[in-house]
């Protein structure tokens, strides 16, 4: 009996130790933010464009606002979301809007603006952390960790969740995958600065035409392979910090 104790008091320990010394997700999220230097948007208005629209951005005091501004066929439309919730205005006209429409534009919204902001917005409250640990890809050493969420107005979809990898020694973020509309990994393509703040564009893959079994979580062993399709490039232009 006194053997047994013994020997799960090794095993508590070993545990003890380990879980001990695994590094800190949180640690390596706030040295990212600051190789990127994100600091300075939390009390800041940034404006940009991605594809056919112009975004503005307004953070103070835990206060948020989002905007984008596009024409269609219908007009001039203006999308709005805050703390207080979504709008949608167009020719300068509030629209009565479905609740299915009007989550439908919001996590448009929100998902553009969520992922120029990556790495800072992982430090959102409603952000729950994990730490994969370490994996190499193209030669690499990075930190792997697990995105998920508490319910929130500025996480969308609670339910998602992502996976980003960073680099051990800068802490660069580099790639990062979702499932979230179908399984996705990113790849940077370029860095480029505006008010002394890193912004990175990205290669977006898909999955490959024959494995629509292997889990987003599996991604980076995929793109190791070299079996992931190009689907997209996503990228920002006319950035403008205030």
């Amino acid at each position: 009996m006194k053997k047994i104790k013994r020997f799960l008091c090794l095993i508590m320990l070993v545990c003890g130790f380990y879980s001990c010394n695994q590094p800190d997700p949180s640690k390596i999220i706030n040295k990212s933010i600051a190789f990127y230097k994100m600091d300075k948007l939390n009390d800041a208005t940034l404006e940009f464009k991605f594809r056919a629209a112009r975004f503005k951005v307004m953070q103070k005091d835990g206060r948020f606002k989002y905007e984008r501004f596009f024409t269609d066929s219908t007009g001039n439309v203006q999308d709005v979301l805050t703390n207080e919730g979504f709008k949608r205005i167009l020719n300068g006209k509030e629209l009565t809007l479905s609740q299915a429409d009007s989550d439908k534009y919001r996590q448009s919204l929100n998902a553009v603006i969520y992922f120029l902001y990556l790495p800072l917005k992982l430090n959102d409250s409603s952000v729950l952390k994990k730490y994969l640990g370490q994996v190499m890809i193209k030669g690499k050493a990075y930190h792997k960790i697990q995105i998920s969420f508490k319910p929130s107005k500025e996480a969308g979809d609670h339910r998602d969740v992502f996976y980003y990898w960073f680099d051990t020694k800068d802490f660069s973020m580099d790639h990062f995958a979702y499932s979230s509309g179908g399984n996705r990994f990113r790849e940077v393509l370029r860095s480029h600065e505006s008010g002394g703040v890193i912004f990175q564009d990205y290669v977006n893959y898909q999955m490959p035409v024959d494995d629509s079994l292997t889990t987003v979580d599996k991604y980076d062993s995929l793109f190791e392979a070299g079996r992931l399709r190009v689907l997209s490039r996503i990228e920002s232009t006319e950035i403008v910090l205030r």
